[in-house]
């Protein structure tokens, strides 16, 4: 989303909690509690549960470091983190925990060696290294080398706009709303553009009706 700060802080993410607060109650929820569901939240960001906690609790997002070899540093130990947890969990689940460093290596065409190196934060992850390992587990781009707070606001900011497309579709369907799309009734809400393109077209009928009222 374009209105994403390019380094997230404690008042981003508790702006985003007010916001997704404000919209889940448009939706018939109580609290924040019943919309966030934060083992999805730490399987899709990458932030482990107990960090993830102190986050939506207040706590100030690590950022990178402005000095190149500490932020070399920062990423690698990033990467080294996300990467082993992924492997642990398995790209399998129904297979035996854990994925060995030659699974992973021959599931994208990368040695061993480089993933052992990856693994133990000895190596950055280039584009052409994340982003095979990232469609082997089938999390987002960006999950393996994207800072605690940047994650966390976009998986929010998901959220928020989740629920205004939810409260947006119930008060369309109220208002007459006829694309087929409103229609559906499940748990998949249809995309903003979508809701959009139906607000469009109820403002054009409720706008024919007014002038063929305005002849009479």
């Amino acid at each position: 989303m374009n209105d994403l700060p390019r380094e997230a802080t404690a008042a981003d993410i508790a702006s985003l909690l007010t916001r997704i607060d404000e919209a889940a109650q448009r939706v018939g929820y109580k609290s924040r509690d019943e919309v966030l569901d934060i083992v999805d939240i730490s399987l899709s960001t990458g932030i482990r549960m107990d960090r993830l906690r102190e986050l939506l609790s207040g706590a100030e997002p690590e950022q990178p470091p402005r000095e190149k070899t500490d932020r070399e540093e920062y990423y690698r130990q990033l990467v080294s983190q996300r990467l082993d947890d992924l492997r642990k969990r398995g790209a399998d689940p129904k297979a035996p925990s854990g994925d060995t460093l030659r699974d992973i290596g021959s599931e994208v065409g990368l040695s061993y060696a480089l993933i052992g190196h990856l693994v133990n934060g000895k190596r950055s992850a280039r584009v052409d290294y994340s982003s095979p390992l990232e469609e082997l587990y089938g999390v987002s781009h960006g999950y393996l080398s994207k800072p605690e707070g940047l994650a966390l606001v976009e998986r929010l900011a998901a959220i928020k706009d989740g629920l205004i497309a939810g409260a947006l579709h119930r008060g369309l369907r109220v208002l007459g709303g006829r694309r087929a799309a409103l229609r559906h009734v499940g748990p998949e809400v249809p995309s903003l553009e979508t809701l959009l393109n139906a607000l469009d077209d109820l403002m054009e009928s409720h706008a024919a009706s007014d002038r063929a009222t305005s002849k009479d």
